[in-house]
């Protein structure tokens, strides 16, 4: 009886191969290193440096919605921030979370998840806080490609201390003007 519904079964499994539409690959998008400005209250303007990268579609159908994974990167502290952060008795991140905003012409952002941060002690300079799987949503535009840009940058740490006393400031960071925050490559709309 088995062999009696198997041809149904893959008839019923070919139907919903087909109604999921084609798959398509995915693609690695990266940055170059992108300078911010940040500051948290009572502390200085603080430099840092993003990168970043993501993995999305190689290419995308007019007006669909679409996602952005893998949300990851650093974000370099510049010697006079980790000099900010040291001189408070901090020596590592235990946790937290960063929101890299990328923004897409030709294809506006729907949502955002930011990403975690990846607990570590700071060794010597340079110190980077690593973070890894934010998402995104976007929807396409009608023709053309899908540029996508880095934008606002915002660092929620949870600062590990010797002492084990608690430690937690809030970064928002703007972006300096003047350089390039393009990811590579650009997104085909076919």
């Amino acid at each position: 009886m088995v062999t009696r519904f198997a041809p149904a079964a893959v008839l019923a499994l070919t139907a919903t191969a087909l109604l999921a539409g084609p798959a398509h690959a995915s693609t690695a998008y990266h940055s170059g290193p992108i300078g911010y400005t940040c500051t948290t209250p009572g502390s200085p303007a603080l430099a840092v440096t993003l990168l970043a990268g993501f993995t999305g579609p190689d290419t995308v159908a007019p007006g669909a919605a679409f996602a952005i994974s893998e949300v990851s990167g650093s974000v370099t502290l510049s010697p006079a921030a980790r000099a900010y952060f040291t001189a408070g008795g901090n020596d590592g991140v235990l946790g937290g979370f960063t929101a890299a905003f990328i923004e897409a012409a030709n294809a506006p952002r729907s949502s955002t998840t930011s990403a975690p941060n990846v607990p570590a002690l700071w060794g010597p300079d340079p110190v980077a806080i690593d973070f890894h799987n934010g998402k995104q949503t976007h929807r396409a535009g009608a023709s053309g490609t899908v540029t996508f840009r880095a934008d606002r940058l915002a660092v929620a740490l949870s600062l590990h201390r010797p002492d084990g006393a608690p430690a937690g400031p809030a970064l928002v960071c703007t972006q300096v003007a003047g350089q390039d925050a393009s990811f590579t490559p650009a997104l085909p709309i076919t």
